[in-house]
């Protein structure tokens, strides 16, 4: 794993987590940032239920976002960490936009995510991101913790 990621990027981007889920809120604690090279370019949470929106993922948001800042339609330069592996439907956006690096910190249930993409689906892409999970025990625990609260307060 790049030493940058270890120093860097890594412990940065828990901090903004962890300050993001002491504020709680109506929305999966998803959090997503983009890197070009050392710089921070965007970071977005998930906004689905504060925009009735269903596509409104923190990945998608940060996408659009890092795209928008750069003024490009790829962003081959880049790197992507987010608090969940990503969505099938986050999956066909990272793959289109060309991201090379993902790391998320916690793996989504087999077959809902980026690394559940068949072969075939790779390789029509001709392009596919090196993907890293590095788990992290906080991460877990606010989507534990989310759920948890979900299920207490429809129930």
């Amino acid at each position: 794993m790049d030493t940058f990621l270890n120093h860097k990027i890594l412990p940065d981007f828990l901090n903004r987590m962890e300050s993001l889920i002491l504020l709680g809120g109506e929305e999966i604690p998803s959090f997503t940032r983009i890197y070009k090279h050392e710089e921070l370019i965007a970071e977005s949470s998930n906004e689905v239920e504060k925009n009735s929106d269903s596509s409104f993922h923190s990945e998608i948001l940060c996408l659009r976002d890092a795209k928008e800042k750069i003024g490009t339609r790829y962003l081959p330069e880049c790197l992507l960490i987010t608090s969940l592996e990503p969505c099938l439907m986050c999956a066909g956006t990272i793959l289109l936009s060309r991201i090379p690096k993902v790391i998320y910190l916690l793996p989504a249930k087999q077959g809902e995510g980026i690394s559940s993409l068949s072969i075939e689906t790779i390789y029509s892409r001709n392009f596919f991101p090196e993907l890293i999970c590095i788990p992290a025990e906080m991460s877990k625990e606010a989507f534990k913790s989310f759920f948890k609260a979900r299920r207490k307060k429809f129930n």
